[in-house]
């Protein structure tokens, strides 16, 4: 068995998730975060690091304390995750063997807004034996800035927990669903004006619900947009939904919709979370989204802010109940042999299994992409 120490943020439910895993297969787990836990599995041993520092200063200024705190744990590996924070704080740790985890924004983003951003981002990723990317697109735009092997370790998805519940509604109301926050970049507002010309176009349209679960700065603004367009009576703003709620809320849904605008989208976990409640699935075109739909197959994809293409494809869903099905019956079968939770955290427990005996050491680091991009 294995000591495994995680560089995370402790509140986050990956993170929490990581740790439930490995504990259910008897490793020993430490998480250092410079956030304290939602919740405290006792089994697991938290070690919250003080924040003395305005500006994301602490994580420059706390690798002393990280590498007394690996000197008392003597962990078999390090994992840190999110390159441009806990990735600094891993590189300063100067701890081997040492994985790091992109997850998204701090490759895509991040190294675009200066010299210095992308050149602390080389140095963070140079500085881990190994690198994990829950998508091949990310894994791609990693390739950038760092030749060090690369392994595709999704997120995954319970398909015990998120499955097409008993007595799952299927009829009146047709409600067309989103969780996400309220920000610009999921493009909730091209969401709304596509609903809106459905709304038009049908004579029956309050049968329609559209439900929108997230809380976000730009709430007050979606609602307006909602009034304006004359649809704010069909709209309902859940609010924060708890991720124990999740999959009750997706199973109210006829589709699901996540419309991100940003090409940085890393991933997809609520759209793969959606189609093991078989529930068809309407995305845009960009990032990996693309990876976890398969368009006309698990659900349909539109390009990003085309409120036209948007409207059609719920028209298209709406008009003919037997392409839903398909496709939901169809997106759960995707998810259960390619995203399924247990066999995801199982290519990462075997990483760690072989990046702790050597077998996936800084000898791996020859030059090419095809050679790294290993899928454990």
């Amino acid at each position: 068995m294995l000591k495994i120490c995680l560089l995370a943020n402790a509140a986050s439910i990956h993170t929490c998730r990581w740790v439930a895993y490995f504990l259910s297969r008897n490793h020993t787990v430490h998480v250092i975060s410079l956030e304290p836990p939602l919740e405290v599995n006792p089994a697991a041993q938290i070690h919250v690091l003080p924040k003395k520092w305005p500006a994301k200063l602490d994580y420059f200024t706390s690798g002393q304390q990280v590498r007394r705190l690996l000197d008392q744990i003597k962990p078999d590996l390090l994992h840190a995750h999110y390159a441009s924070g806990y990735g600094t704080l891993g590189r300063l740790s100067r701890f081997h063997p040492y994985l790091l985890s992109v997850w998204g924004a701090d490759v895509y983003e991040f190294p675009r807004t200066s010299f210095l951003h992308r050149r602390l981002i080389e140095r963070n990723l140079a500085a881990a034996d190994h690198l994990c990317s829950t998508s091949k697109i990310m894994a791609i735009e990693t390739r950038k800035y760092s030749d060090r092997p690369i392994s595709i370790t999704p997120f995954g998805v319970d398909c015990q927990k998120f499955q097409t519940l008993e007595g799952r509604s299927r009829g009146i109301p047709i409600v067309i669903g989103t969780v996400k926050s309220l920000e610009e970049k999921y493009g909730i507002e091209y969401l709304i004006r596509g609903f809106a010309q459905v709304v038009k176009k049908l004579q029956s349209f309050k049968r329609l619900r559209l439900v929108i679960a997230g809380d976000g700065s730009l709430k007050s603004h979606l609602q307006n947009l909602a009034a304006t367009l004359g649809v704010e009576s069909l709209i309902e703003f859940r609010g924060h939904v708890s991720h124990n709620q999740i999959p009750e809320l997706l199973n109210s849904f006829t589709v699901f919709a996540a419309l991100s605008i940003r090409e940085s989208e890393s991933f997809g976990v609520a759209v793969l979370e959606a189609s093991a409640c078989g529930v068809p699935v309407l995305v845009s075109r960009v990032g990996g989204l693309n990876e976890v739909v398969r368009n006309d197959v698990t659900g349909i994809i539109v390009a990003p802010r085309d409120v036209t293409a948007i409207a059609n494809a719920i028209l298209r869903l709406l008009d003919d109940p037997a392409v839903c099905a398909r496709l939901g019956a169809a997106g759960r079968a995707f998810v259960l042999e390619n995203y399924e939770w247990s066999e995801n955290a199982q290519r990462m427990e075997n990483l760690y299994l072989s990046v702790s005996s050597g077998a996936a050491t800084r000898a791996l680091g020859s030059k090419g992409m095809p050679a790294q991009l290993l899928y454990q």
